[in-house]
């Protein structure tokens, strides 16, 4: 089976509905979305587009930033739509050969203003001022896989732009973080010099639409467009939030795209073999110190590890052949990554992806790696 980059049940009603409705079945939900995605990929290949070259727009980069761009809305031009001449401006600046998944949409906030510009001022890099007349009135345009130039280079080009108020940081987890993307809407993914969007669900696959008020072509864009009920699903970057319950839609969805068996993901334990973690303590060492976790035990980085768990989403979801050794029988085995934040005591958090088997018959989380 294909891997999965990232399934999106936590804006996306359509697979949970179901699943409740018709009353499926894990296995029955696991054959389903594997068929789903199946067809995506088979839709994909006909517009000329390689998934996997997608994966770093869609799954949080180590090594790459996150940003929140914000614009008010008053200040932006008056002959245009705030929004579009907000969203205009950091598409004329993002780099021509990468891949960025692009979110949007006004911040919320209470009657009396009362949290909005608090949280925004706690990180925010900005370049003019809050002065909003409201937080609805704030737009915001989120961008994903940026290198530290990019982001540097963007910043100062939308220096100029009237309406530009400075941009959130989002790389790392933060209330502020959690604040401005709680209900931003993916616009689509600019992959090189083509743009990736959806499109009405009865409207067929084999044509390409833009829906947007945004002229891509104008920007030297080509438009490439797939049924919304795909795009939702494969195509949607959800931004890492620290709200993230127990369990949720989202969470039960991703275990049953890679795997028939199911069980409760707060009964599980963490296990890192013997070899595995003097591999890790050896080789990966550094990766280790920078995370604080150079000195711990074994059971001290399982625990440290399980203990994160929730604070990440379920990433490279992954069903596929695990070969016999001397020691075990071949068999088919679900995979997934994610990514966890550690505390150091100067600087930012250090962002550590950790690859893990799903083991529900005995309840484990086996490590297979940490990058």
């Amino acid at each position: 089976m294909s891997r999965i980059h990232t399934l999106n049940a936590r804006g996306n009603l359509l697979l949970a509905s179901i699943r409740e409705h018709c009353k499926w079945t894990d296995t029955k939900t696991f054959v389903e979305i594997q068929r789903i995605h199946h067809n995506f990929l088979d839709i994909l290949r006909t517009k000329g587009i390689n998934y996997d070259e997608l994966r770093n727009s869609l799954i949080p980069q180590t090594g790459k930033h996150e940003a929140a761009f914000m614009f008010d809305e008053h200040r932006c031009n008056p002959n245009r739509i705030a929004g579009v001449d907000a969203a205009d401006a950091v598409f004329k600046l993002l780099p021509t050969d990468t891949s960025h998944s692009i979110l949007g949409g006004e911040l919320v906030g209470d009657d009396h203003d009362q949290f909005a510009r608090k949280l925004l001022k706690e990180k925010s890099i900005i370049v003019k001022d809050l002065d909003f007349q409201h937080p609805t009135f704030c737009f915001v345009v989120y961008v994903n896989n940026l290198s530290a130039a990019a982001l540097k280079s963007m910043h100062g080009g939308l220096n100029n732009h009237p309406g530009y108020l400075g941009y959130v940081p989002c790389t790392y987890a933060s209330l502020t973080k959690t604040f401005v993307t709680m209900y931003l809407m993916n616009f689509g993914i600019r992959h090189k010099n083509t743009m990736i969007l959806g499109h009405e669900d009865d409207r067929p696959n084999t044509q390409n639409w833009n829906l947007h008020l945004h002229d891509y072509a104008a920007l030297g864009l080509k438009i490439r467009s797939i049924q919304d009920m795909y795009f939702s699903l494969f195509l949607s970057y959800k931004p890492e939030q620290m709200l993230l319950q127990e369990a949720d839609d989202d969470l039960e969805i991703a275990v049953r795209a890679m795997s028939k068996e199911v069980a409760d993901f707060s009964d599980f334990i963490v296990y890192i073999e013997d070899s595995k973690f003097k591999y890790l303590t050896t080789a990966k060492n550094g990766k280790l110190a920078l995370a604080g976790l150079n000195t711990s035990t074994k059971p001290e980085l399982e625990e440290a590890i399980k203990s994160k768990m929730r604070s990440s989403y379920l990433y490279s979801l992954e069903w596929r052949d695990v070969p016999a050794t001397d020691s075990s029988a071949g068999y088919k085995g679900s995979f997934f990554n994610i990514m966890l934040e550690f505390p150091r005591k100067v600087g930012d958090p250090e962002r550590v992806t950790v690859s893990l088997e799903y083991q529900p018959t005995i309840k484990t989380l086996r490590v297979v790696t940490m990058t």
